[in-house]
């Protein structure tokens, strides 16, 4: 699902994409290794596909070890055990697990007593509760951020307008309707031009796979993404001016389309953004002040931390969900 405001994308969700962290699961220990103090777990991740787990010794409760009555802490091979997603799997990670369940990150609707119970009626690898295949939520989740971004905007600017959700499915259209949200169910066999097309919508999303991504002024940023951390260069490029209040409207021109790049490619984790440097720490602090404003609604706590002596400013983002680029398994351009 994708957001357009002023023909330019400000929200994109693939619902492919859900957000696991908080899902709980009836697993398998597969294997104990004492070196690591932890367990591995096999539980159904999504759709039938199953998933192994890292589980440390210290976060298995043995109330929570569904297939005997324990009397230690001690996990044994085979044992089907309670467990809910921590951090979700990565190229070359494992998922991360816990039997301390916390149910104000779940969908379950009731007490852990609750929920002992229930699991206990169910197969191994099966998830006991999350958001996975509900597609309402997604396009209730889709709809509150996207309302966010639009609320965030300067009340002042030009594109305080009206908003609707234009789709081409018509369950979609129906659940969005229920919801007495603003919504144009789009018939193609009546259009006779598919959604996509209509709306120049790959066009309006190829830069989310550029690593080169042009800003208005001539300027342009670079973005790299590794598995440790995410780059954003910010380049003068084609702006020949060289004074100071210029180099602060051109960073903060940049910030603006970094964070934008940041919440439609999903990026997580450490986040570095090298701004045109400035000498004036007034100008630096405005710069901040600027940012640290623009980022405050983020859906997934986008946090400033520091501005480093080469002039690197350094933030933190929350991971609930696989990156754009992990999502639809695409090398950057």
């Amino acid at each position: 699902m994708i957001g357009i405001l002023n023909n330019t994308v400000q929200s994109l969700d693939i619902l492919d994409s859900i957000d696991r962290i908080g899902n709980i699961y009836v697993g398998r220990v597969e294997n104990l290794v004492s070196n690591l103090n932890a367990a591995f777990v096999r539980f159904e991740n999504i759709k039938g596909k199953h998933s192994v787990g890292f589980l440390p010794f210290k976060a298995m409760p043995p109330a929570h070890i569904l297939n005997r009555n324990a009397d230690s802490s001690t996990l044994k091979t085979g044992d089907i055990v309670l467990v809910q997603l921590k951090v979700e799997e990565q190229k070359t990670k494992q998922a991360r697990l816990s039997g301390k369940i916390d149910l104000d990150s779940s969908t379950f609707d009731g007490n852990i007593d609750d929920l002992i119970k229930i699991a206990k009626t169910r197969c191994e690898y099966q998830m006991i509760s999350g958001n996975t295949g509900l597609v309402s939520d997604e396009i209730s989740t889709f709809v509150s951020d996207f309302i966010k971004i639009i609320d965030a905007i300067d009340p002042d600017a030009n594109c305080a307008e009206s908003y609707k959700i234009v789709t081409d499915i018509r369950d979609i259209y129906d659940e969005l309707s229920a919801h007495n949200v603003v919504c144009e169910y789009y018939d193609e066999e009546e259009k006779r031009l598919p959604l996509q097309i209509n709306y120049s919508l790959s066009s309006k999303t190829d830069d989310l796979f550029w690593k080169k991504v042009w800003l208005d002024s001539g300027a342009f940023l670079i973005i790299e993404q590794t598995e440790t951390l995410n780059l954003i260069d910010v380049n003068s490029g084609k702006a020949t001016k060289k004074s100071e209040d210029f180099f602060l409207k051109l960073n903060m021109e940049a910030a603006i389309e970094a964070y934008r790049q940041i919440r439609l490619r999903n990026l997580s984790g450490m986040i570095l953004i090298d701004f045109v440097s400035m000498k004036n720490a007034d100008m630096n602090e405005r710069l901040i002040s600027f940012i640290k404003n623009l980022i405050q609604s983020d859906p997934m706590n986008l946090t400033y931390i520091d501005l480093t002596g080469l002039g690197i400013m350094e933030f933190t983002r929350q991971k609930r969900k696989k990156s754009l680029r992990e999502t639809i398994d695409i090398k950057n351009k």
